[in-house]
């Protein structure tokens, strides 16, 4: 699997991807005061006939007219801050007898919100916001014979999409009922800027280019007898342009609207402000002043591409790619976030793909894929004992490559440029070769990992690569070979690679029964692993992948900065740092916390779930494993583990794992630490921004060594 992070105004693609039916969860956030500003606003200039602001809750009301206590709620209107009362109220295109609701939606732009109508379902990436959404002001008048000022700011986060006829249009963003003239129209993806006057001989083009995704902030001042002058982002761009209106033009206003089907903007709402007269040098100077609250300009966006075998499939069913992204995007600030990936058999005549059921990253893993042979893998093994390091791609990566570049490419050359670094949720397969192959798999994957970041002409400092921990898989010898591996990987600077799920083994098999009152799984595919926690690794591993996207320099409208150090996982979750036999059977372990603070031993891990001692030996040679029968919590860093037997061997002989191999912990059996009850920095509560299913644990990160038996204490 690879996560795609996109550079700033680039836009994002998805063939292949899923409909993802995601729900907005309430919650409250709050501003952290590194991120406040002091003014001006709107009000500070005289005259003002109207002002609406999305960008806190004071003046959104619901649908029984009460301001919104939390984001992620429903809105009835945007209640006018003029005084005026003159609100804004959401407008569907009469056909639409099933419009989605509008929202207040947090952290949109920086810590500031924004108002729109999220779908449910990702159409190609996230937010898809409804094409037939806009807001309605009831009555302005932009007449030509009439002195006007009208300021906009508002984001998109997209070109149109979720539409066949409409996706490739121009985004209308001020237009008037009355006139049926759009006033102010934004380019689509045939290229072009921000145009006044569309489809007029008056047509004016404001700007010769507009990034896919942006900020703006538009002041547009019409002046009897000389016309329209126009502010972007604080500079002048357009003077006194022919406003082709008649003298005299009232009534109703819609923004991000044409009054067509399907004939929204898909913007977010920022702010918005009117007046009836024109604004004069001085105040012109207070309004761009005003736009100092938002940070304007092209946005980024979060897209992840998967790479894998059946296991990813899944992954992308589960939604887990789209999660995954969208907690990388809180992290930066990104308006955007995405999943790319292919399976296999959709496209032929080349092949064209980034997943295929069954195959490992070479043909390296007898006796399905004996090295020499022309299996279909992503990295082809010559079978002459040649070092990784000269091999070639295989059928899988070449389809690959097909599906990523050339002329029969699915994914586009400006999406190629977009992908920023590489996340395989992948280790199947792999994982049954021989512990003996451990340093050819290793080779392999840095391998592999270096074929796929030539195609986009990058290296392992610019584009990292994400693992994850083995997952549960057949052999003992092979899973622990493959999570050695990764975390030695991972401990190579020059490789590039981060481990987003250091525990996978605290998971059900697909389809499985399971008891979330005693934690016990029965049945199921034991070869993959269920949904939801394929998308609770997404939503867990978005906090490494958020913390390397900083490191790339990533940040959209939150700057690195401004990311608290404290008070957020960053090393994957607690983790076991030594193992002291305290007596014949019992072990105490010493655990270093990351983000939480204090230790939660639930379910079957109470009585021993995945604990194990190797009683002499070692992973190539393995000697008795001793599983434990309970664990408990002795104080905030320390666990007490009660093995089934007395160990044979003296303790420096002994190996303490947690799992060892393909021991499948399952769903909620884990040791965790607290994070839930830990109240995050203002600002940074994922839970309340992104919903309540962003709430996790951590869980206690699996040993890719075992720890040799102290005999004494940490």
């Amino acid at each position: 699997m690879a996560v795609m992070a996109v550079a700033s105004g680039a836009p994002l693609t998805n063939p292949g991807g899923p409909i993802l039916s995601q729900a907005i969860s309430m919650g409250a956030s709050s501003v952290p005061a590194s991120a406040t500003f002091s003014g001006p606003y709107p009000s500070a200039i005289s005259g003002l006939s109207g002002w609406w602001d999305a960008g806190t809750l004071g003046s959104v009301l619901d649908l029984n007219g009460n301001v919104l206590s939390s984001f992620n709620s429903t809105v009835g209107s945007l209640a006018d801050k003029s005084g005026n009362n003159a609100p804004l109220l959401p407008f569907h295109f009469i056909a639409d007898t099933t419009p989605n609701p509008t929202l207040a939606v947090p952290r949109v732009n920086g810590f500031l919100g924004g108002v729109g109508s999220p779908d449910p379902k990702i159409a190609q990436y996230g937010p898809s916001l409804d094409p037939d959404w806009g807001l309605s002001l009831a009555d302005f008048d932009v007449g030509s014979g009439q002195a006007w000022t009208f300021y906009l700011v508002w984001t998109r986060p997209n070109w149109r999409q979720g539409t066949i006829q409409v996706n490739n249009n121009p985004t209308p963003l001020l237009h008037s009922m009355a006139a049926g003239t759009t006033v102010i129209q934004a380019a689509g993806p045939a290229g072009g800027g921000l145009v006044l006057f569309p489809g007029t001989p008056q047509s004016v083009a404001i700007t010769a280019t507009l990034a896919r995704r942006h900020t703006h902030a538009l002041i547009l001042r019409n002046t009897p007898g000389v016309g329209i002058d126009v502010w972007l982002d604080g500079v002048a761009v357009v003077t006194a342009a022919i406003n082709p209106l008649p003298a005299t033009m009232p009534g109703q206003i819609l923004l991000f609207h044409d009054n067509t089907v399907q004939g929204s903007a898909q913007c977010w709402f920022h702010e918005a402000a009117c007046w009836t007269h024109a604004l004069d040098a001085a105040a012109i100077a207070t309004l761009n002043a005003c736009e100092g609250r938002w940070v304007l300009g092209a946005r980024r966006g979060v897209n992840l591409l998967v790479m894998g075998q059946s296991n990813a499939e899944w992954f992308v069913q589960a939604g887990a790619p789209l999660a995954l992204a969208q907690g990388v995007a809180w992290y930066l600030g990104a308006a955007a976030w995405a999943s790319t990936s292919m399976p296999s058999g959709n496209y032929n005549s080349p092949a064209r793909y980034s997943m295929v059921s069954g195959h490992p990253i070479s043909n390296s893993s007898p006796p399905l894929f004996p090295p020499g042979l022309a299996n279909g893998t992503f990295l082809a093994n010559p079978g002459d004992g040649s070092s990784p390091t000269t091999w070639a791609l295989g059928p899988d990566g070449q389809a690959l490559t097909a599906y990523l570049t050339g002329a029969q490419a699915l994914v586009s050359s400006i999406d190629e440029g977009d992908i920023a670094f590489l996340l395989w949720p992948w280790s199947e397969q792999d994982s049954t070769m021989p512990y003996t192959n451990k340093t050819l798999y290793k080779g392999s994957v840095s391998r592999l990992a270096s074929l796929t970041r030539a195609l986009f002409g990058r290296s392992a400092d610019q584009m990292p690569l994400l693992m994850w921990s083995a997952i549960p898989y057949e052999t003992n010898s092979g899973v622990q070979m493959v999570r050695e591996s990764v975390l030695d990987l991972s401990l190579d600077p020059t490789q590039g690679i981060f481990i987003f799920a250091p525990q996978t083994a605290d998971s059900n098999p697909l389809n499985s029964s399971w008891n979330p009152v005693t934690g016990l799984f029965s049945g199921g595919d034991p070869e993959h692993r269920d949904q939801p926690d394929l998308l609770r690794y997404g939503r867990l591993g978005s906090h490494m992948a958020g913390r390397v996207a900083l490191t790339l320099g990533l940040s959209d409208t939150i700057p690195a900065s401004d990311v608290p150090m404290v008070g957020l996982p960053k090393n994957g979750g607690p983790s076991i740092i030594h193992a002291y036999q305290s007596a014949p059977t019992e072990i105490i372990l010493t655990i270093q916390h990351d983000a939480g603070n204090d230790l939660i031993v639930p379910l079957q891990a109470a009585n021993g779930a995945g604990f194990a001692v190797m009683d002499g030996g070692s992973v190539a040679n393995p000697g008795v494993i001793i599983t434990a029968t309970a664990a408990l919590r002795v104080d905030s860093t320390h666990i007490a583990v009660t093995l089934a037997q007395v160990p044979v061997n003296p303790a420096d002989q002994c190996l303490f794992y947690y799992p060892y191999g393909s021991t499948q912990i399952g769903r909620g059996d884990a040791v965790t630490d607290n994070l839930t009850t830990i109240v995050p920095p203002a600002g940074w509560s994922m839970a309340n921004d992104l919903g309540a299913a962003f709430a996790i644990n951590m869980p206690l990160q699996a040993t890719a060594y075992g720890l040799t038996l102290a005999t004494t204490p940490a």
